[in-house]
């Protein structure tokens, strides 16, 4: 709970989304500033990267941002402030020439622009040409849509859930089993046991998996909070589906919400982009090539597998569907309908990927 103002609540919202966001490049702009960068107290380099922030992003006028930087650092850190006054200083006449360099040309300057990592940048540009990198870009620096389900179970509160993943969902049928594997808080089985009253009347049951006892603990607890029955939330390692107490051995469904990048959903979760390393992305493929592999395991002779992420990365999508594919027998499945892939857009639901396959034999 807080005493501001709305208004002013929703500002000091905007900016610790942004400095968590560009994080990484406002560090460069201030170190831009020093000639001892290390020697900046932790505290004091949060204060700085407010400013840069609203110098950088938000073109706040300068003389403004130096007096309240150089009054933020004096009441976290008082001997600190003349340090401020002249970095800052420093900073508001650095900032007239940002992102140093010609965006058009240069691609340090076009990752600067708009706060992102240059070797995720240059990953986005490959796989989408410039212009579209830059739009996705573009729309990961504004706040995210807020999208509503219909909640049969609290039809006075509906709950909140991104328009993508309410289509990952729709994927899912809903008449037999269902096991859901990567199931978080549990946003992804409310859709699927809202659909499933909406359309037939009752729940389904669903199996759904989590790696951490405490996650599926908070599962469970919202689940009864709703008054969701028919769901059973289970703790284990999904590449060991059989290890797993209460797992069966075959489901009419499987919906695998594999763990990934989240570089679909930047905006809502804005410490992704410089927490992110390439080395991470190709870890967090192989995991999803052997979730994916371990999970067509349990799908039943004519059953439904759905494969999805929260990724624009290919190495996360078409290329482990591609992976999965290439080690399968020939004519075990076939591509089911509604796969799609999508992108953050302004104004528009996030990035997101589902692959649909269906089980011959």
């Amino acid at each position: 709970m807080t005493d501001l103002p709305a208004e002013e609540f929703d500002f000091a919202q905007v900016l610790a989304f942004g400095v968590v966001m560009c994080k990484g490049m406002l560090d460069e702009a201030i170190d831009r500033s020093l000639s001892s960068p290390r020697d900046v107290r932790p505290k004091v380099r949060d204060c700085l990267r407010i400013s840069a922030y609203e110098l950088l992003f938000l073109h706040k006028p300068a003389h403004a941002v130096v007096d309240q930087g150089v009054e933020l650092v004096r009441y976290v850190t008082p001997r600190a402030t003349g340090l401020a006054n002249a970095v800052l200083r420093r900073m508001a006449h650095d900032a007239r020439e940002f992102p140093w360099g010609d965006g058009a040309t240069d691609d340090a300057a076009w990752a600067r622009s708009y706060g992102m990592p240059l070797w995720l940048a240059k990953r986005l540009e490959v796989q989408y040409g410039r212009e579209q990198a830059s739009a996705i870009m573009e729309a990961d620096l504004r706040p995210a849509p807020r999208y509503l389900h219909d909640n049969p179970f609290d039809p006075d509160n509906p709950f909140a859930c991104d328009l993508s993943a309410q289509r990952v969902a729709s994927l899912v049928p809903l008449e037999g089993s269902i096991l859901e594997i990567g199931a978080g808080r549990g946003t992804k089985t409310m859709l699927l046991e809202s659909c499933a009253v909406e359309s037939l009347g009752h729940t389904v049951p669903i199996h759904a998996i989590e790696l951490h006892e405490y996650r599926t603990q908070l599962h469970r607890e919202r689940m009864e909070q709703m008054g969701i029955e028919g769901v059973l939330s289970l703790t284990g390692d999904a590449r060991k589906l059989d290890a797993i107490d209460g797992v069966l051995p075959h489901y009419d469904a499987v919906l695998l919400d594999a763990p990934c990048s989240g570089t679909g959903t930047m905006r809502r979760h804005p410490e992704i982009r410089w927490k992110l390393t390439p080395e991470d992305v190709d870890e967090l493929a192989e995991l999803q090539r052997t979730l994916l592999a371990e999970a067509a395991r349990h799908v039943a002779a004519g059953g439904t597998l759905v494969y999805a992420t929260c990724s624009i990365l290919d190495e996360e999508n078409q290329q482990v569907v591609d992976a999965f594919l290439a080690t399968q027998p020939e004519g075990t499945w076939e591509r089911g309908e509604g796969s799609f892939a999508s992108i953050p857009t302004l104004e528009g639901p996030d990035g997101h990927f589902a692959a649909v396959f269906k089980r011959v034999v």
